[in-house]
């Protein structure tokens, strides 16, 4: 980076399951990775991610930088940003912070400039609605023990309960042997998770597996993949409803780990999606989260309905502002 006069662009996407990161400069990029939400202190993964994809794209640092993150576990809230600028101004870094919700990075990539609705669905769950009066509408976002209804985790989970009740039952099949290969005996599955409960980036995992006996042809495991398409499209359905877009002619658009089964989600999801608001159209992602998350850094930050769910602050300075 030696001799840029430019700000070198990060962004980064910090979800559930891992934190990414990517750096540019020009035509060049830098990435980096560290562990998701439950791994550190949100400052300490942020900070991490954005020095090692600095240190990726080159050594020297001469150039300011704008660094754009997504975060999880927000829930529409504001950010605390003082440990984070602080870690980033210790590592001698100059320049701008913004930080958004992860459902704002993640309209931002893939819908961009224009209203509509994204649903990000990995680990857990965000929706967001944009009208084109400047009106969102957030729904979900719960987190695992209160929300993220049709998730990962919420699949995962879903799996493992039918699992124990086919045991009660005396009915086992293809999920309580998957539930065994992965976690041990059903039997004395709530010991050893009360000695040692799973992560929820774990238990969604799972889910992995789950689809894999969907498609295999197990009828449980169809019809859990259904409920999840269902129960994402009703809380698209209620964000579109609150943002004024329940009868408009707007894209909708999936991301995340969850919407690589299109096979498995989309049919239901479209049809509950088009009970609820006609006029509704799903759409393919044209990017994910991380390219948000590098819409955020700047210099724009897209439509003013975003940036009203933004908070930007000066790495050299403590004032902060939305």
């Amino acid at each position: 980076m030696t001799g840029s006069t430019g700000a070198v662009r990060v962004g980064v996407d910090l979800g559930q399951g891992g934190c990414r990161a990517v750096a540019c400069e020009g035509t060049r990029t830098g990435h980096a990775s560290t562990p998701g939400f439950w791994g550190a202190d949100t400052d300490v993964l942020v900070a991490d991610a954005v020095t090692a994809a600095l240190a990726d794209l080159g050594p020297d640092r001469d150039a300011p930088v704008r660094v754009g993150v997504g975060m999880t576990g927000l829930n529409g809230q504001s950010p605390p940003t003082e440990p984070l600028r602080r870690r980033l101004r210790a590592a001698g870094l100059r320049g701008t912070l913004r930080i958004a919700d992860d459902s704002v990075t993640a309209y931002l990539g893939a819908l961009g400039p224009v209203p509509g609705a994204v649903v990000a669905a990995g680990t857990g769950v965000v929706v967001l609605a944009v009208g084109a009066d400047g009106r969102t509408a957030r729904a979900d976002g719960w987190g695992a023990l209160l929300g993220d209804r049709g998730s990962g985790h919420w699949i995962g989970q879903a799996a493992i309960h039918r699992a124990l009740r086919d045991a009660d039952r005396g009915t086992p099949g293809p999920l309580g042997d998957a539930v065994s290969a992965a976690w041990g005996p059903v039997a004395t599955l709530p010991a050893r998770w009360r000695e040692s409960p799973p992560t929820p980036e774990r238990v969604a995992g799972f889910a992995v597996m789950v689809a894999e006996l969907a498609r295999a042809g197990d009828p449980a495991a169809r019809q859990i993949w259904r409920t999840a398409g269902r129960l994402l499209a009703e809380s698209t359905v209620g964000a579109l409803r609150r943002a004024g877009l329940a009868d408009a002619e707007v894209p909708v658009a999936g991301t995340g780990g969850l919407f690589r089964a299109t096979d498995l989600l989309l049919p239901s999801f479209a049809r509950v999606l088009r009970a609820g608001a006609p006029n509704a159209r799903p759409v393919p992602a044209t990017g994910d989260p991380l390219a948000g998350a590098l819409a955020l850094a700047g210099p724009a930050t897209g439509p003013p309905a975003l940036t009203g769910l933004t908070t930007h602050v000066h790495i050299e300075e403590r004032a902060e502002h939305r």
